[in-house]
């Protein structure tokens, strides 16, 4: 069982990662295995050491021993074979015997033979034996080669190594290892597999990609993936949609951290601010395009991002500074080791950036401005830390235990007619994981904490600064497991939980003293069957949710793959998922403010009759990794969106001054879901290309269009996402110890349908915004001028074409997007 659990520990909760490097390594080690196919010793030990070089893997160690002892080169067989055994230890059984043959034969060879006297002449044993073995072996390749020239060609074909390779040892003649490198994705299934197989389109951004990259945060990153809208409307507010459906605060993306959700109950979304981690700790960014219900419940409706940490023990120390313009600075340490059977990881940062756009000066015959944080305050200001212990009980068991807390101040555009707002929010999270055998045990305790309101206000105005304090308690339990049926395997993977909610906030009825508790239940099942070249994949997943009822949260997904090829998929996916109504949307008694002074709208909850967002995708896709330089993928879809939960109609009303408001009601509004039906049409295309050493290329693009039928605006196109989307970059690793990266980004028009309140008619009023067509670019130079030190220093400009006169924004009511020039200092030992 042991050879079960200790892969299913790595693939669960922090597998390997491919990366930049890696895909050099991969090529090599392939070329080294052909090469040892076909007898050429020498040239496959030069691919294992290039692979070796590029990125160490114990396999590649293993293979360059096994070379070494083929080649007759026996020292340095065990040299390496030495090696071998201390980075993969638990494979020591397999490896000791080899060691144990090979070192005997060194001793044999450097001992005087004995000597024995036959007919009254001395004879040397060894080489007695050795001949009479000789006509043996003499005999036997006689009979084969007479049964080869009876049966051979006219013309056979060349040999590729004329020189046989010393004899070997029959006990060190064991098999090339062909295990390394591989790919491998847990997100879309919740188990490790190679991402040929995943039933869901997916993307990774690597450790070394982030490396390269330059970026200063998260949704940075993201910009590069097919099919990722990224939409920053302030230096510290960036949106992240999948496929799709982009808006403030956007809602329609589940975020993970090692599995743990990030979601914020009170807004129904993620702020990468309050990230516990750092950059240089991430081991792999795995983004599942498409719905992720029917595994993760709700709201994963158009995608998954799972941020997956390095495992404790791996990856050895970082610490990393930038300092640039607007008011950039981010400084983070990690720390890492492994004792015995305990390994762990520390981690600290700090993060803060000037914001894009300052307040106009001071009208005097204006009400004085108050700011709702300190004046000067930039868009993003926070310190984080995190730590994770892990320790091994044995063969069969191992637990994980891991916390975290950031601190952040944060500039954000709030949703509706509400203004630029500011965010104080403390972050807290415990978890813990339990493994025996087979079985996994997760649950974790998140806080958020803070204050919030306009980021400035007249001073003597209607107060909008609220608390919020929401806590999650999370306890899931899951039993993967393997098994055959007939000639078909299986990988079964079912589990439940319970999660524990309670949210508390100045906007909800009863006000910050009011909790509002929910207990949510859930189950879930994943089944993919492999029969020969065809995969099946059922996967279903059923929530208990306090407001909704079972049958509006059952989770279903279908796939069919089929390798046309050994490394060439082809998908078929049909799935749905459901984003449930946020405490904002349920519990919500907020007096509203509109332009006119003085009067508000009284903004209530629906919690009786508010649907769950629903979307039903089917796609297509082909993913290929035919060659040992390019990864392709290409997907076509479809999907459709009903029940989008959006403010009413304001109903008028007419009520006196009410001091507590400091303003008259002038009308009524809640939470509904549109009539409207959107549906959507695209085409993904993606490909990576890492040709020759040090060169790593990628692009994609993305075609989409949204139609509405129903509602207000039916029979209409949504314009609010771009219809084509393309990215590219290219990183050349030179000789030099000189890194440089280059990548650009562009998104077609879009067009926003904005809502304001009409002071005369005392409704909501709909008013196209444009934004133009964008191009964003972004490089980054890197040096390391110590040989035998990983010191590198890089200096990054990014969106250069916002330090122009005229940049430009990617929202309609977001600030206009400033360039970034920083420096890079990160010392890695």
């Amino acid at each position: 069982m042991s050879g079960f659990f200790l892969p299913l520990f790595a693939l669960l909760y922090a597998p390997p990662a491919f990366a930049e490097p890696k895909d050099d390594a991969r090529r090599h080690f392939a070329d080294g295995l052909e090469a040892a196919r076909a007898g050429a010793y020498a040239d496959a030990l030069a691919h294992f050491q290039a692979a070796q070089a590029a990125w160490p893997h114990p396999a590649s160690l293993y293979n360059i021993a096994k070379a070494y002892a083929d080649l007759g080169q026996i020292p340095e067989a065990i040299a390496t074979y030495r090696l071998y055994r201390e980075a993969a230890p638990e494979r020591a059984a397999d490896v000791d015997p080899i060691l144990a043959v090979l070192e005997a034969q060194v001793r044999t060879e450097a001992e005087p033979a004995p000597v024995v006297v036959r007919d009254g002449a001395a004879v040397d044993p060894t080489r007695l034996a050795r001949l009479e073995d000789l006509v043996v072996e003499l005999g036997a390749i006689a009979t084969e080669l007479r049964s080869e020239v009876a049966s051979a060609p006219e013309d056979p074909p060349p040999r590729t190594d004329t020189t046989p390779p010393p004899p070997v040892p029959a006990d060190v003649a064991t098999a090339f290892q062909e295990d390394a490198y591989e790919r491998v994705v847990v997100t879309a299934s919740r188990i490790g597999q190679d991402p040929i197989d995943s039933p869901s389109t997916i993307s990774v951004i690597t450790s070394e990609e982030i490396r390269r990259a330059g970026a200063f945060d998260i949704p940075d990153l993201l910009r590069r993936l097919a099919g990722v809208d990224v939409m920053q409307l302030a230096a510290g507010h960036a949106d992240v949609a999948v496929r799709g459906f982009q808006r403030k605060l956007n809602n329609k993306v589940l975020v993970l951290i090692d599995g743990r959700s990030t979601y914020i109950d009170f807004l129904g979304t993620t702020f990468w601010s309050a990230f516990p981690i750092e950059l240089e700790e991430i081991e792999r960014i795995e983004v599942i395009r498409g719905p992720g219900s029917a595994v993760y419940g709700a709201n994963a409706v158009t995608g998954v991002i799972n941020v997956i940490t390095r495992t404790p023990g791996e990856g050895g120390q970082v610490v990393a500074t930038d300092l640039g313009t607007p008011g950039l600075l981010r400084t983070s340490a990690v720390v890492s080791g492994r004792e015995g059977a305990t390994s762990w990881r520390l981690s600290a940062g700090l993060q803060r950036h000037g914001r894009w756009a300052e307040e106009p000066e001071a009208d005097p015959d204006e009400p004085a401005v108050e700011p709702f944080l300190k004046p000067g305050a930039g868009a993003i200001d926070g310190l984080r830390a995190n730590a994770r212990v892990d320790r091994t009980l044995g063969n069969d068991a191992a637990l994980s235990v891991s916390a975290g807390i950031a601190r952040a101040d944060n500039e954000f555009y709030n949703l509706g007619a509400l203004p630029n707002y500011a965010l104080s929010i403390q972050h807290h999270y415990v978890r813990a994981d339990a493994f025996v055998k087979a079985v996994h045990l997760r649950t974790f305790w998140n806080a958020n904490r803070g204050t919030t309101g306009p980021w400035t206000s007249y001073a003597g105005a209607r107060e909008l600064d609220a608390q919020f304090d929401n806590e999650v308690v999370d306890v899931e339990l899951e039993a993967p497991t393997e098994f055959e049926v007939g000639r078909s395997k299986h990988q079964l993977n079912a589990g439940g939980g319970w999660r524990y909610k309670n949210i508390r906030m100045s906007y909800l009825e009863g006000g910050f003293d009011q909790p509002w508790i929910e207990n949510h239940f859930q189950g879930f099942v994943n089944e993919q069957a492999t029969l020969g070249r065809l995969g099946l994949v059922g996967s279903l997943r059923v929530d208990a949710h306090p407001l909704l009822p079972v049958s509006q949260t059952v989770s279903p997904r279908a796939a069919v793959l089929v390798r046309v090829a050994e490394h060439t998929s082809l998908r078929a996916t049909a799935g749905s998922a459901y984003r449930a109504p946020t405490a904002i949307e349920s519990y919500m008694d907020f007096a509203l403010p509109t332009p006119v002074d003085g009067a508000y709208i009284q903004d209530f909850g629906n919690r009786e009759t508010l649907r769950p967002e629903r979307i039903t995708t089917l796609e297509l896709g082909v993913h290929d990794e035919s060659t040992n330089v390019h990864v392709g993928d290409a997907v076509v879809y479809v999907e459709r969106l009903t029940d989008l939960i959006d403010l009413a109609p304001v109903t008028p009303v007419l009520r006196g001054f009410d001091r507590g408001q400091n303003g008259v009601r002038v009308g009524e509004t809640g939470w509904t879901n549109e009539d409207a039906v959107y549906t959507a049409a695209g085409l993904e295309l993606d490909l990576e290309l890492f040709p020759v050493d040090g060169l790593d290329l990628f692009a994609n693009n993305t075609i989409r269009r949204t139609f509405v039928a129903g509602g207000v605006t039916g029979g209409t196109i949504d314009r609010s996402v771009a219809e084509l989307s393309t990215n590219g970059g290219v990183t050349w690793r030179s000789p030099f110890r000189v890194d440089v990266s280059v990548a650009a980004h562009y998104r077609s028009a879009t067009e926003w349908q904005l809502r304001s309140f009409d002071s005369e008619t005392l409704g909501l009023v709909v008013t196209p915004a444009p934004v133009p067509a964008r191009l964003l670019l972004s490089g980054r130079i890197a040096a390391r001028p110590l040989p035998d030190e990983d010191l590198e220093l890089a200096v990054v400009v990014w969106n250069p074409l916002g330090f122009g006169e005229n940049p430009y924004p990617e929202h309609p009511e977001g600030q206009p997007l400033i360039g970034r020039a920083f420096g890079q200092v990160a010392w890695r030992f």
